[in-house]
């Protein structure tokens, strides 16, 4: 039986919209997706109400679905934390709060994304190693709750692990290597369980490909195609830092995660596409 998911990106200036259609068999169809004015920057500012009434008014068609949200601001804080193993949903968010506390000034403005990390193998017994990924919350919520008044909503969080969680529909190991203007990560990951996690804030070019270069000859790739996102991964660039690695680079684009059904149109970008897909694609998968 089939089952479609609604899912909305929202960026610093834009939000993109996407429908994905699963057909219980391990295959996805994106149906729709669409681009529209103002994003993450707006949702803190007075326009918000105006971008929350554009928002509804694009997803009226699907009102009795479900929605997905993922965040991408300009810039993440993160923080390695590791958790008792076996804590409840409700025990992990509570440390999260408390680390909160203890790493953030003024930890009430900040939301958190608690992403699980697989075990290594030197690992302590009893402890869960996560990744907590700290992002502005007035925003978030102030979105989530405007589309409470008329949706469900569903997953929400940070990209990062929506992305990387595509590993889960091919089952092969995905590196994906994510240039933003004002950061840079790596994740890997396989079967949807990340291994892998680094991430840089950058001042400029020059720090965000260093950083790639870095990384790109010390992380535990072993031989799996590198795939590059975000808005500063222009061809030049992955080109750059193609000849001083030894890893096959390309861009992250949709194929082979999802099929596009004839007429779906596309995001603004390959990046905003993808963040929309695999948010709708990680709410079919049970998040």
């Amino acid at each position: 039986m089939s089952r479609s998911q609604t899912a909305c990106a929202f960026d610093a200036n834009s939000t993109t919209i996407a429908r994905v259609k699963s057909t219980g068999h391990g295959s996805f169809t994106m149906t729709m997706c669409r681009t529209i004015e103002g994003g993450l920057d707006d949702l803190g500012s007075p326009r918000g109400s105006k971008l929350a009434g554009k928002l509804l008014s694009a997803l009226k068609e699907w009102r009795n679905e479900p929605v997905a949200l993922s965040f991408s601001p300009a810039e993440l804080m993160t923080l390695p934390a590791w958790f008792p193993s076996g804590s409840s949903a409700e025990y992990c968010d509570s440390l999260c709060r408390i680390e909160a506390g203890y790493f953030l000034h003024e930890a009430d403005r900040w939301q958190w994304h608690d992403m699980v990390l697989e075990p290594t193998p030197d690992q302590p017994s009893g402890l869960d190693r996560r990744m907590l990924l700290f992002y502005p919350v007035k925003p978030a919520q102030f979105i989530e709750n405007e589309l409470l008044k008329h949706a469900r909503v569903g997953w929400r969080g940070v990209h990062v692990e929506a992305v990387a969680r595509l590993s889960s529909v091919t089952g092969e190991t995905l590196a994906v290597l994510e240039l933003e203007e004002r950061y840079a990560a790596l994740s890997i990951s396989t079967n949807g369980k990340i291994s892998y996690f680094r991430y840089w804030p950058v001042k400029d070019g020059s720090e965000r490909e260093y950083f790639a270069i870095r990384e790109l000859t010390s992380a535990p790739i072993d031989g799996a195609p590198v795939k590059v996102t975000g808005s500063a991964a222009s061809a030049k660039v992955i080109e750059r830092i193609g000849r001083e690695t030894a890893c096959a680079i390309e861009p992250l684009e949709l194929h082979p995660w999802v099929s596009v059904e004839k007429g779906a149109s596309k995001g603004k970008s390959p990046t905003a596409t993808i963040r929309a897909v695999s948010t709708a694609i990680m709410a079919l998968n049970g998040g």
